[in-house]
């Protein structure tokens, strides 16, 4: 309780408190006005039965010589001599002496006098005498009335003056304890409205207002870092929506690219590049198989070389320098279920990681690569066997045109042989010599169309024309071993390319 009682007060209980003193101010000048009011109204009584005493005793002067009918007037003044009222005026006025020195002397002097008067001037002395005591009482009565209406005028002036002084202090007061803190407060709610964070409220003492005014600091500055906070991961949502938008950009342009009719190297150089720029990999370099064998392989690097000079291509950017042994190498097959395509090799930093879009990013590029060159290599299968059908369908329409001119020399050689002996010795030999050399040359014609009928069920056309090499092998009984060379290009299937060669 003491401790509550010594604790500063709350702006509830200085206000409250203003207003009990200033009511405690009012009251107590309604109060001392009060009982002041009450004196001289009883002062005020107090005169007029001194007033009317005066004029009972100039009656009785006048009733003199007294008889039997004036004793209801004798009566009637000592009645208003001995009143209670006029005791206590006196008494309260200090005129009680007085008052009491009257009433002997109208007991004991004025009354036997004027009951033995025969003539008013024998009692005339005695009621002057009487009546100046009364003026002297009233006099009394006044001087103490005057006193008490001047106590109340300086009461109700020192309780103005207070009034005024408290008033000036509930301005003053109103002004430092609410006023200013209120505009402190509002100024910097409306900052916070217009998100200006930086403005503070500087609120003395531990009442209210400066609780109100730390809590607004307080919640001003979670404000300033939450709007912070949030800027900062807009920006970095803002940057990521950007970064993947790039990748996104990225992936579509290398889609369309990959996609082209452009030679490879002028469809990788440039996607490769982009990889580069997007994301931490560095010497990225592709490996291109041109068989399931990785040793048979093409590289496309974004270093450029004397070739890339040689021929003019500026696709590869210049003055980048390889990162050397210092990182790690990191590798993607180029796959599908059936056939390995090639490889992606690239070197990450040390201490650097790459990022899930990143890492998503290196995977759908795969995966698009990976579709282009199993598109690419069908389309070359598809190319080559093209070629070898229509060099087949060139050797069976030579073939029928071969045959029909060589049955025709051979009909034309029966016919001469069938003359008989009118053909000399050395035609007939000659003869003979032509219809075997046809026989010959049929027999080679027909072989030559064997070979040319290539059955091809691998799924690589090396391994399918290795496979139907052997097979003529067979038929026409060739000593050794034949050698295949069939270039990886489709170039390689065009007019004037051998496609059996270095047969014994």
């Amino acid at each position: 309780m003491l401790k509550r009682c010594l604790s500063p007060l709350t702006l509830v209980n200085q206000v409250a408190l203003i207003v009990l003193l200033s009511t405690a101010i009012g009251l107590a000048g309604m109060a001392v006005s009060g009982w002041l009011v009450q004196g001289v109204q009883g002062s005020a009584h107090a005169i007029n039965k001194a007033g009317s005493l005066r004029m009972q005793s100039y009656r009785l002067l006048a009733a003199v010589p007294l008889s039997e009918k004036d004793k209801p007037l004798i009566k009637e003044m000592e009645q208003t001599a001995f009143s209670a009222e006029l005791t206590r005026a006196a008494e309260r006025d200090g005129q009680l002496a007085q008052l009491q020195g009257l009433q002997d002397y109208w007991r004991n002097e004025l009354i036997p006098a004027l009951m033995r008067a025969q003539n008013r001037e024998t009692v005339s002395a005695d009621v002057s005498q009487f009546v100046a005591g009364l003026d002297q009482l009233v006099s009394g009565f006044d001087r103490t009335t005057e006193m008490r209406i001047e106590t109340v005028v300086l009461v109700h002036r020192v309780m103005a003056v207070f009034m005024a002084l408290l008033l000036v202090f509930t301005i003053i007061w109103l002004r430092a304890r609410l006023l200013q803190p209120w505009r402190q407060l509002l100024a910097m709610a409306s900052a916070v409205s217009h998100r200006d964070f930086t403005q503070r409220a500087n609120i003395s003492g531990r009442n209210e207002m400066a609780m109100l005014g730390t809590a607004l600091n307080n919640m001003s500055a979670e404000l300033a870092e939450s709007y912070a906070v949030l800027e900062q991961r807009v920006q970095e949502k803002t940057a990521g929506l950007e970064h993947k938008n790039q990748i996104l950009s990225f992936l579509w342009q290398a889609n369309r690219r990959l996609h082209s009719r452009a030679p490879l190297c002028e469809r990788l150089s440039p996607v490769l590049n982009g990889l580069q720029n997007l994301t931490l990999l560095r010497d990225i370099e592709l490996r291109v198989y041109d068989t399931d064998d990785e040793e048979n392989h093409q590289e496309f690097t974004c270093q450029p070389d004397m070739t890339c000079d040689d021929k003019g291509c500026q696709l590869c950017p210049r003055g980048v320098l390889p990162v050397g042994d210092r990182g790690t190498t990191l590798k993607w097959r180029l796959a599908d279920s059936h056939t390995q395509y090639g490889i992606l090799l690239a070197t990450l930093p040390q201490g650097r990681h790459l990022s899930h879009d990143q890492q998503q990013l290196v995977d759908t590029l795969v995966e698009q690569l990976t579709a282009t060159l199993a598109l690419d290599r069908h389309q070359e299968r598809q190319q080559q066997l093209i070629v070898m059908e229509e060099r087949a369908t060139i050797a069976r329409e030579l073939h029928d045109s071969i045959a029909q001119s060589l049955s025709c020399m051979k009909m034309q050689v029966s016919c001469l042989q069938m003359q008989g002996d009118a053909l000399p010795e050395s035609s007939r030999e000659l003869l003979s010599q032509i219809r075997n050399e046809l026989n010959a040359s049929w027999a080679q014609l027909r072989e030559l169309l064997t070979t040319f009928r290539l059955q091809l069920t691998e799924p690589w056309i090396t391994s399918g024309a290795g496979g139907e090499l052997r097979r003529v092998q067979r038929q026409i009984w060739l000593p050794g071993e034949a050698e295949l060379s069939i270039a990886a290009s489709s170039g390689a299937f065009a007019s004037g390319n051998p496609l059996v060669a270095n047969c014994p």
